[in-house]
């Protein structure tokens, strides 16, 4: 009978949802879409050349993975990650990644492990070039590679509900709060890369653990000058310009 008929979204509105989806998370983490930028659902359309039901569909993906912020009114904005954020996201991070490590040095294989080494490479030639894009795309590749070996599809979920604050950590905190170069940064993956290595899944599991945690003491300990610098400085020159 026709009410005993299942419904199915068609494949290729999913595949619109998903193209959009995508795409407006790219214009988010690369600035082209700028935090509290406001995204109105008419004009994607348009620039996607469809109806308005995929890019609504798509627009809640990005909502519940953190990216944009559905106001009271209907109005949806790119969000704003506060400094705070960016220091709760750090154990939450690792308590994720280092249960990705751990499970994937129980299977990785060399081709992965090739591919971990190619991004390194890819950092170092970044840093060389001052490429802050290119670094940060090589930095999330490699943490996304370790976590699809994991082969854990839940925790890669949760994982990439993470991944506006992960970008915008490692481009202005990790670099202009905590004045770390790119090239420190890109070879303190060497250590989880030879933790996976010697499929040790203990290792792993604590080298991913510093290589999260570290920097985030980094960032607590550039907040807490910051804080010290506001209490001496007097209210004129704390706001001069």
């Amino acid at each position: 009978m026709a009410h005993d008929k299942k419904r199915f979204t068609p494949i290729r509105r999913r595949v619109l949802r998903e193209e959009i989806r995508e795409q407006v998370i790219d214009d988010i983490l690369s600035g082209r879409l700028a935090p509290g930028t406001r995204i109105v659902e008419t004009q994607l359309a348009r620039q996607f050349g469809v109806s308005q039901a995929p890019v609504r569909e798509a627009l809640r993906d990005l909502a519940l993975f953190g990216f944009v912020v559905c106001s009271p009114f209907r109005s949806t904005y790119v969000r704003e990650i506060s400094t705070e954020d960016l220091v709760k996201s750090y154990p939450v991070r690792a308590a994720l990644e280092s249960v990705a490590a751990r499970e994937a040095a129980a299977v990785i294989d060399e081709d992965t492990l090739a591919q971990l080494e190619d991004l390194i490479a890819a950092m170092r030639s970044a840093a060389e070039a001052n490429d802050y894009r290119a670094h940060v795309d090589a930095d999330f590749a490699f943490h996304h590679t370790i976590i699809k070996a994991a082969g854990n599809d839940m925790l890669e979920h949760v994982w990439q509900s993470m991944r506006l604050a992960t970008t915008t950590l490692v481009t202005h905190s990790m670099i202009q709060m905590t004045h770390r170069s790119m090239g420190e940064i890109g070879e303190r993956h060497v250590a989880v890369l030879e933790a996976l290595r010697s499929r040790d899944p203990l290792a792993a599991e604590t080298a991913m653990r510093r290589h999260i945690e570290e920097p985030g003491e980094w960032i607590r300990e550039a907040l807490r000058k910051e804080e010290l610098k506001a209490a001496v400085d007097p209210p004129e020159r704390a706001t001069a310009v």
